[in-house]
C-alpha cells in the first residue's frame, strides 16, 4: 500500500516545489517592473550600451568563467579524475551553468551525475569540491571587500553598523565556521552515528576539506585561481557600470561584485533570477550609485552570460559536428 502512495506523493512534491519556484520567479519579476518603473531616469541609461560594450562584457565573462572553470577541474585531476580534458570539462561546465538558469541547483545534479556515470567520479569528491571552493571564493571576495571598504573615503552603514565591520564579522564567522564544523565531525567521526550511511559522506568532506587545507600546493594554485576569477568577475561588472555611463570607483564595484558572488551560493529560484538584480540594486542604493543602475548593471551581467553561454555551445557543437564529417 505504502508502495502505491509514494509515487503520487513524489509527484504532489514535485508539483508543490515548481509552483512555489514559479511564484518566487514571478515575485521577484513583479518587483523588478515596479523598480524599473520606479527609477526610469536610470534605466534609461541603457540607450548608451552598445555592441562593443555587450561584446566586452562577454570577453570578460568567458574569462571569468573559464578561470572558475579550470580551478575546478585542477582539484578534479588532484584528485584522479581520469579521461576527461580540459575543454570537455569546459562544455559540462557551461551546459550546467545554463541548467542552473532554467532549473534550482540542476545543473549542479546534472554534472554530478555525469561525471559520476562516465567517469567514475564519486559524488563525495564532487561535492567536496565545490563546496571547499565556494568557500574559498567568498573568503576572497569578503578580504577585498573589507580592504576596499577600509579605504572608502566615506563611512557606509547598515542598520548603524558600518559595513567595513559587517564584512570583518561575517569574514571571521565564514573562515573559522566551516573548520569549527569540520574538527567537529572528525572529532565524533569514530561514533556508530557518523558511520550511518547518511552521515558517512560529510564525514568525508570533512576529510576531504582537512587535506585541502594540508595540501600547501594545491591551496596556493586554488587561492591564486579563485583570485583572478573574482577580479574579472569585477571587471565585467565595472565595464558594465561603463557601458550605462555610469562611472564609479573600483572600491565600489567590487562591494557591489561581493554582494553579486554571494547571491549565487543559495539559489532560491532558478538562477535566482530577480534575486540576484534586487541586490545588486540594493547594494548600489547603499553605496550612492543608485538602485535602478544597480538593477540595470545586474540585468545586463545575466543576460550578457546567458548569450555567451549560448554562443560557446552553438561554435562547440558546430566544431564537433565539422569534425565527426571529417573523420568519415
Amino acid at each position: 500500500m505504502n508502495e502505491g502512495i509514494r509515487p503520487e506523493l513524489t509527484r504532489k512534491s514535485g508539483f508543490l516545489k515548481v509552483t512555489m519556484q514559479l511564484f518566487g520567479i514571478a515575485m521577484f519579476v513583479l518587483a523588478i517592473v515596479y523598480f524599473m518603473r520606479k527609477y526610469s531616469a536610470d534605466i534609461s541609461s541603457l540607450q548608451y550600451l552598445s555592441l562593443p560594450d555587450i561584446f566586452l562584457i562577454g570577453a570578460w565573462s568567458f574569462v571569468s568563467y573559464g578561470a572558475y572553470a579550470y580551478t575546478v577541474y585542477v582539484v578534479f585531476v588532484d584528485l584522479g579524475l581520469k579521461g576527461l580534458g580540459l575543454f570537455g570539462w569546459l562544455r559540462i561546465y557551461l551546459v550546467s551553468r545554463l541548467v542552473n538558469f532554467l532549473v534550482t541547483q540542476g545543473g549542479n545534479l546534472y554534472r554530478l551525475i555525469l561525471l559520476k556515470k562516465k567517469y567514475n567520479f564519486s559524488y563525495t569528491n564532487s561535492i567536496g569540491v565545490t563546496t571547499f571552493l565556494v568557500w574559498i571564493n567568498a573568503l576572497i571576495a569578503l578580504m577585498a571587500s573589507a580592504y576596499f571598504l577600509a579605504g572608502f573615503e566615506r563611512k557606509l552603514y547598515l542598520h548603524g553598523v558600518s559595513l567595513l565591520s559587517w564584512s570583518v564579522l561575517a569574514l571571521v564567522m565564514l573562515l573559522l565556521g566551516p573548520l569549527l564544523i569540520v574538527r567537529s565531525i572528525q572529532s565524533f567521526r569514530r561514533s556508530s552515528i557518523w558511520q550511518s550511511r547518511a552521515l558517512r559522506p560529510f564525514a568525508n568532506i570533512a576529510d576531504f576539506f582537512t587535506a585541502s587545507l594540508k595540501n600547501g600546493r594545491l591551496l596556493a594554485r586554488l587561492t591564486i585561481l579563485s583570485a583572478i576569477h573574482f577580479c574579472f568577475f569585477v571587471g565585467v561588472n565595472y565595464f558594465s557600470f561603463q557601458a550605462i555611463d555610469q562611472p564609479v570607483d573600483l572600491a565600489i564595484v567590487c562591494i557591489f561584485t561581493t554582494a553579486f558572488v554571494f547571491t549565487r551560493y543559495v539559489n532560491v529560484v532558478p538562477g535566482n533570477i530577480g534575486l540576484s538584480e534586487l541586490v545588486g540594486g540594493l547594494v548600489s542604493e547603499q553605496m550612492g550609485v543608485g538602485f535602478g543602475n544597480g538593477l540595470l548593471v545586474s540585468g545586463i551581467v545575466r543576460i550578457v552570460e546567458v548569450i555567451m553561454i549560448l554562443l560557446i555551445g552553438l561554435i562547440y557543437g558546430q566544431f564537433m559536428v565539422f569534425n565527426y564529417f571529417a573523420r568519415r
